[in-house]
């Protein structure tokens, strides 16, 4: 189990796979549930939504019937006089009894009527005061237009007749207002002697007599629908699928359900009870919520809305209780929906009513979703599981090969090569480490070599091959400090014509030797000669058969001690990666080299071998291969202060040598490691001691006394100093007696050329004063007297100032100067005075070799979180042979030779200025169409300054 655990932890394949099938499940499981259950919820909620919209619809289609029996009432009692045929005022024709009138008048308002469908009446009375209908018609089932009449109908025992006839007025329920009209349920009985159940309107009917405002009651009117039809009309109006109207003790009267019988459907003393619970005003609630409950969780209330069927003006508000009983009920073998709620005929209970829906949609697409969601998630499952392990397995099969690959060549099987076919990064990565490996592979090849042999002839052998194997057809030769020049070495495999050349010497004023000797003492570098000629003066131009000659120079303490020199018979110029391969080859066989040389020139005089190393000037250490110093000259004596070291067994681990950090960067050599010990500065090298059998003696150490010029070095950043304060003073002088003359306070007026010459003069003072500035900014630096505070900056504040001064000079050269910066840039982390420095000097530089165009500055935050700021200008761009040079000292630009030209220190301290910021700077430019300064800053934000707290960067030196 142990064994199990250990591989599934130890796999990447297991390691990808298995947590993501665990989350993909995961995730999947929970998803389809919840939206198995927001699906339900969903469908469950708008079934709910549409039930209620449909109790809305039949109560508001019951009201549009009650408001349309009254506005048809209203008609016929203002129906006036019609002189075409003869028909009398409706009102009229009520008072006289006129029922020939009547009957004249209302054909035409019989049709209306049925024309309307708020109305589409089935009965339809007018009564005197008696209650006696003068007019009683009732709609013919063969031809409406043609009603059935009837004579002598009384109507004086109906209550609602009488409250009309006795001019009563009664208020209406939610209002402050009284109502002369009624509505109510009413039976007639038909001539097959069948009580029929009707929805009907009564009305007073009044004549105007004097200057009573009410005039007098001459009769009344009643219009009436018949209840089945007037059911099927509201259930197509509220498109329910049942709807079932009862009576104030819940027997079902009238119902649109088929196959039921109506008593099966009366409501029981529960439900009633329920319905008139729910629609009880609550105490203590604000009116504004009309005493409406606010159902628990459990509550089966369902607002459906105004539920008070009558007749609502548009300045009347109603707010009477409006729940309902919200249940399901199995009905003709279905199960329905219902909701039961009161029916309010003018504010008064008249009964109930049930709308419902059947839940076979709900059901039917409840379970259609949820098998739909669990088979989609189901082929999720599947496709993210095989989806997963293939792509687990195109990952971790190159990785394994790439992880077995390089266990082997950890192990020191140099020789184990990748197989990934792959063209993606991961194939990429395989080529790439292969190369590396044949790379490593060669130079542990040489470095092997070169251990092993201390011959100057071994030594080129191996160098040779080396090199060949990475620049076919290259040989190497050695160029050997003798007594009066340099003598050639070659291998003793080499061609004829380079052996020719052992034995010749050079002088050392040879142009080539002194171009090396100038170079310094360069690490990984080589350097070409282009110059034909001069290859030729030395015996390896076009005759010898080398097209190309790289050289490397030799330096031995610090002295040029001879080259290295790689013939090349093509003429074809080598790659950087071909350089830096040469030059590390190169690199390592500068000591074996030196090593070889002294040891040629110990085995030749073994006798004056304490004379030598008594007259090197640097020190000379000799340790044994346990690291015990086992020989000193004197000079190492001198330096070490170790005279009694024969008697001490020191190890020269033990010395107390000080590593010395170096900060002279621009004007001294920073590259080299230094150490102190005690007031002494000095440098070393170090060469194992090889015997003929391989086996290592020891290291021959040479120590290099470097005081007096690290004391020089600190003289010249002294004197550097001194000088450019001294030259700021005259200079400042200079410029603001010419400022002065400039601005035209004589006497007399300057004239063109007097202008033109002092304008030229100020110009020049301002070059030397910068010039001077950066003179005594560099001298700061390489004390370690410039102190850099790091704290949030705002970059638009700081571009501000340092765009200041220098102005009027892109005005001058009519260059655009176009600032870029977003609104919402967050601060950076710098030293105010160094931040505007750097911005000067990148905007100066951008002034001066742009001649046209615009410069434009731009920022912005970058991926990683830092602020990039942008300096592009459209001057004449730099090539891409000076680009890598453009940061060191005094390095300018070829081919501009104008008086705005730089001193070549600008971006040098710029660099040193950034790095002081943890920042980076770099240019890309194209020839003709300008370049791009760009400098990445970091962002100031409570982790940057912890960081430059906890580095001592928030006063750094």
């Amino acid at each position: 189990m142990r064994h199990f655990y250990h591989k599934l932890r130890s796999q990447i394949l297991y390691m990808i796979i298995l947590p993501y099938l665990a989350l993909m499940i995961l995730v999947m499981l929970v998803g389809s549930g919840i939206a198995i259950t927001l699906v339900a919820d969903n469908w469950q909620e708008r079934f709910n939504n549409q039930l209620g919209q449909v109790a809305r619809n039949f109560t508001e289609s019951f009201a549009q019937r009650e408001i349309g029996n009254i506005t048809y009432l209203g008609q016929i009692a203002f129906t006036a006089a019609n002189e075409a045929n003869g028909a009398p005022a409706i009102v009229n024709a009520i008072r006289d009894h006129n029922t020939d009138g009547l009957d004249l008048a209302m054909k035409g308002l019989w049709q209306v009527g049925l024309n309307n469908e708020n109305v589409d009446q089935d009965r339809l009375i007018i009564f005197d005061t008696n209650g006696v209908s003068l007019l009683d018609w009732e709609r013919s089932a063969a031809n409406a237009s043609d009603p059935i009449r009837y004579f002598g109908t009384n109507l004086a025992d109906l209550p609602l007749v009488k409250a009309v006839l006795s001019g009563k007025e009664t208020p209406i329920a939610g209002s402050d207002r009284l109502g002369d009209k009624y509505s109510g349920l009413i039976a007639f009985r038909s001539k097959n002697s069948e009580d029929n159940l009707y929805f009907f309107t009564v009305a007073p009917v009044y004549v105007q007599v004097g200057d009573d405002p009410k005039g007098t009651l001459v009769g009344g009117l009643l219009v009436a629908q018949r209840l089945d039809t007037l059911l099927q009309f509201l259930q197509s109006k509220s498109q329910a699928a049942i709807s079932t109207i009862y009576d104030v003790n819940g027997v079902a009267r009238s119902t649109t359900l088929t196959g039921v019988d109506l008593m099966d459907l009366d409501l029981g003393d529960t439900l009633i009870n329920q319905v008139a619970a729910l629609n009880t005003p609550v105490a203590g609630t604000v009116e504004s919520s009309g005493g409406q409950r606010s159902g628990e969780v459990d509550d089966p209330c369902l607002d459906i809305g105004n539920l008070n069927g009558r007749l609502i003006t548009p300045l009347e508000s109603t707010r009477l209780p409006t729940c309902s009983v919200n249940t399901t009920a199995v009905l003709s073998n279905r199960e329905y929906q219902v909701v039961y709620a009161p029916l309010l005929i003018r504010g008064v209970l008249s009964g109930y009513f049930a709308v419902g829906l059947s839940r076979d949609f709900v059901v039917s697409a409840w379970s259609s979703s949820r098998w739909a969601v669990l088979s989609v998630t189901a082929m999720l499952a599947m496709a993210a599981v095989f989806l997963g392990y293939y792509v687990a397995r195109r990952i971790t099969r190159p990785l394994g090969d790439l992880v077995d690959t390089a266990a082997a060549v950890t192990s020191g099987d140099l020789a184990r090569r990748s197989h990934v076919p792959d063209v993606n990064e991961l194939g990429q990565l395989s080529t790439a480490f292969n190369q590396m490996t044949e790379h490593l592979l060669r130079l542990y090849t040489a470095s092997r070599e070169l251990n092993r042999t201390i011959e100057i002839d071994a030594v080129l052998s191996v160098v040779s091959a080396a090199s060949a194997s990475f620049v076919p057809d290259t040989e190497v030769l050695a160029l050997i400090a003798a007594d009066e020049g340099y003598l050639f070495r070659t291998r003793p495999e080499a061609p004829d014509h380079l052996r020719a050349l052992i034995g010749q010497q050079i002088p050392a004023t040879h142009p080539l030797l002194a171009n090396l000797a100038a170079q310094g003492d360069p690490e990984s570098h080589l350097f070409p000669i282009l110059d034909a000629e001069m290859r030729s003066q030395v015996g390896l131009g076009s005759a010898a058969g080398v097209q190309m000659l790289y050289t490397a120079p030799l330096f031995r303490q610090r002295r040029f001690s001879g080259a290295l020199l790689f013939a090349l018979t093509s003429a074809d110029t080598l790659d950087e990666s071909q350089q830096q391969s040469l030059a590390v080859i190169a690199n390592m066989a500068q000591a074996v080299l030196s090593n070889a040389v002294l040891y040629a020139q110990v085995q030749q005089d073994a006798k004056q071998r304490q004379a030598i190393l008594t007259s090197i000037s640097d020190g000379v250490v000799v340790c044994d291969d346990q690291g015990q110093i086992v020989l000193l000259n004197r000079a190492a004596e001198q330096i070490l202060d170790i005279y009694d070291w024969q008697q001490a067994r020191l190890r020269f681990a033990d010395l107390p040598l000080e590593q010395v950090s170096q900060r002279r960067e621009v004007f001294g050599q920073g590259n080299d490691e230094q150490f102190q010990l005690g007031d002494r500065f000095i440098t070393l090298s170090r060469a194992p001691v090889v015997a003929e059998d391989s086996q290592a003696l020891g290291e021959v150490i040479i120590l290099h006394d470097v005081t007096e010029a690290v004391a020089i070095d600190k003289a010249k950043t002294d004197f550097i100093a001194t000088i450019s304060h001294e030259l700021r003073t005259p200079l400042t002088v200079i410029r603001g007696f010419t400022e002065l003359l400039l601005r035209g306070r004589g006497d007399e007026e300057l004239t063109a050329d007097q202008s033109d010459l002092l304008g030229q003069v100020r110009a020049r003072a301002v070059d030397m004063t910068n010039m001077v500035n950066n003179a005594i900014l560099i001298a700061d630096i390489e004390s370690g007297q410039l102190r850099t505070e790091l704290q949030p900056q705002d970059v638009e504040m700081v571009l501000s100032m340092a765009i200041a001064p220098i102005r009027q000079g892109f005005e001058a050269k009519g260059l655009e100067l176009n600032l870029d910066l977003p609104p919402d840039l967050p601060p950076v982390l710098a030293d105010r005075e160094q931040l505007k420095r750097i911005f000067s000097q990148l905007l100066d530089n951008a002034m001066r070799y742009t001649d046209t165009g615009a410069v434009t500055v731009r920022a912005s935050l970058n991926d990683q979180g830092n602020i990039q700021v942008d300096v592009i200008d459209t001057g004449r761009g730099i090539t891409p042979e000076m680009l890598p040079m453009l940061f060191k000292r005094f390095q300018r630009v070829e081919g501009n030779n104008s008086a705005q030209r730089g001193g070549g220190l600008g971006l040098a301290i710029t660099r040193q200025l950034i790095d002081r910021h943890s920042g980076k700077v770099n240019v890309v430019s194209t020839p003709g169409q300008g370049s791009t300064f760009t400098v990445t800053l970091l962002q100031a934000n409570e982790h940057s300054l912890a960081v430059a707290q906890s580095n001592g960067t928030a006063a750094a030196t």
